[in-house]
Order: C-alpha cells, then sequence, then structure tokens
C-alpha cells in the first residue's frame, strides 16, 4: 500500500464525520462565550445564560424563573428556541403568558448588553479635532479586539497634550472601549484622541 493510499484511509473517515456531524464538531469550532442577564418576570426575575460565538447565539438556558408553572415556564423556552432560531431578541411574545415573554427576552438583552464589543479586523485610519488641529491615528485590530493604537500626527502642546493621548490609547486598549475619562488637564487632546479611534472604527457618537 502507497503512503498515499495510507493517508486516504486515515483522512476520509474524517471527512465523513465532519460531513455527518459538521466541521467543527471533529475539528473543534469558535470558542464560545457564556453571558448571563436577568430581568423582571411574572412572579419575579427571569437569569438566563446565553451561549455566543462569532456574534452568533447558538443557545440560551433558563436558569431560573419562578412564573406559573406549564404557562410562564413554557413560554420562557419558547421565546429561548425563537431567540436561537432567528437571531435575535426581537421576537413576538407568547399569547397568554405575555410577562414571562417579556422577561426572557430582556433576560437575553441584559445577557448580550454584557458581550465585550468586538472590531473590524485590520488596520484603521481615524481622525479626531485636538486641541491645535487634527489628530490622526492608526486602530490595529485582530481577532474583534485592539491590540494597538499609533498616534500618527498630532499637534497639541509638547508634554501635555501628546502625553493624554497617550494615556487615552492605553486606557481604550485596556477597556476594549472607546467609552473612557478623558485626562483633565488636556480635555482637548484627549476627546480629539477619542474622537479619532471612534472614528477610525466607525463607531457612531
Amino acid at each position: 500500500m502507497s503512503k498515499q493510499q495510507k493517508i486516504a484511509m486515515v483522512i476520509l473517515p474524517l471527512l465523513a464525520i465532519a460531513i455527518l456531524f459538521g466541521v467543527n464538531t471533529v475539528f473543534g469550532g469558535p470558542e464560545s462565550q457564556f453571558l448571563e442577564g436577568t430581568a423582571e418576570g411574572y412572579a419575579g426575575e427571569i437569569k438566563v445564560r446565553v451561549e455566543v460565538a462569532e456574534g452568533e447565539i447558538l443557545a440560551v438556558e433558563i436558569l431560573e424563573i419562578n412564573d406559573t408553572p406549564g404557562l410562564g415556564d413554557n413560554a420562557a423556552r419558547k421565546i429561548a428556541d425563537s431567540i436561537v432560531e432567528v437571531q435575535s431578541a426581537e421576537v413576538e411574545v407568547v399569547s397568554g403568558a405575555t410577562m414571562s415573554s417579556k422577561g426572557t427576552i430582556n433576560a437575553v438583552k441584559d445577557a448580550l448588553a454584557k458581550a465585550p464589543a468586538t472590531y473590524p479586523n485590520g488596520s484603521h485610519e481615524g481622525i479626531g479635532q485636538g486641541y491645535n488641529g487634527d489628530i490622526k491615528v492608526q486602530v490595529n485590530v485582530v481577532s474583534g479586539k485592539i491590540q494597538s493604537i499609533d498616534i500618527v500626527e498630532i499637534n497639541d502642546t509638547p508634554g501635555l497634550g501628546d502625553n493624554a493621548a497617550d494615556t487615552i490609547v492605553e486606557r481604550i486598549i485596556e477597556a476594549q472601549s472607546t467609552e473612557v475619562d478623558v485626562v483633565s488637564s488636556a480635555t482637548s487632546s484627549s476627546r480629539g484622541t477619542i474622537e479619532a479611534v471612534r472614528n477610525a472604527l466607525g463607531i457612531e457618537e
């Protein structure tokens, strides 16, 4: 038996399993995140766990519900299934169990709101208005995360505006968000840097 035939004997069964059960099952899929959320139902809080991966809702699990057995809990499960099916929390409530439905929807929304932001991969340039002119940045994104931010151009006060810009960059990378505090002694430079990063990432004000 040739070497090529031996390799084929190993690979072909794997390919058959991959086709039958899905490639991710055999070779490993994207890393999932599990996010928990709560909201008020008919007779108390509804708690859910949402599994997401690469922007897709993979599952919604009802962890806790105190609503009417056989009605509220059934409605919650139907809502969970609908959310996974349509990939959105904007689904119709179950007739006869409005509070349980809305509670489940709001709990899922609460969970999804806790998901870390993801950004478009690649290098992106953006411009913001600083103290003495434009601030230009280059934002480098890998796997949806901000890896680095380079200050390409800044004309603000040396030792003050440029230092503030560097501080803002560090805060944005650490928080993975542009919702950071400005440097009090250099407000314009801080806001200009934030604006430039938001512009680069396509984040609307």
